[in-house]
């Protein structure tokens, strides 16, 4: 679970730090530089739960069920409900980039094992 301090920064420190911060996301030019970066900033638990909440609204956007996405990625009704309601609220920028994902193919073998996966569920259900 993300932590933050009671000790809160001040907002013009925090201004700063987020825009420094976008702006060395938007400075990595290759996937490598940015996948380095990813491994090196983040630790593993962070990792994983930026990349669930991807899959979440992708398999959102592409219509899946909950059950589906509970079942696929491990995850629990809350927290498809908390993407949901973020996607739903706004998120002009994911929906964008999960445009993107979709309309240039990139997650080709993640739709194949999902796909695979929820069939096998199916046959087991008969």
């Amino acid at each position: 679970m993300t932590q933050l301090s009671r000790n809160p920064v001040h907002k013009d420190v925090y201004y700063s730090i987020r825009d420094d911060f976008i702006w060395v996301i938007g400075s990595l030019h290759s996937q490598e530089e940015t996948k380095a970066f990813f491994y090196d900033f983040f630790t593993k638990t962070e990792r994983v739960m930026f990349t669930k909440r991807l899959a979440i609204a992708l398999m959102l956007h592409k219509g899946y069920e909950y059950g589906q996405i509970q079942y696929i990625l491990h995850v629990s009704t809350s927290t498809i409900s908390r993407v949901m309601n973020w996607l739903d609220s706004g998120g002009a920028g994911v929906k964008h980039v999960l445009d993107k994902l979709i309309r240039e193919e990139k997650m080709e073998d993640f739709w194949t094992k999902v796909n695979h996966a929820l069939d096998t569920v199916a046959r087991l259900r008969k």
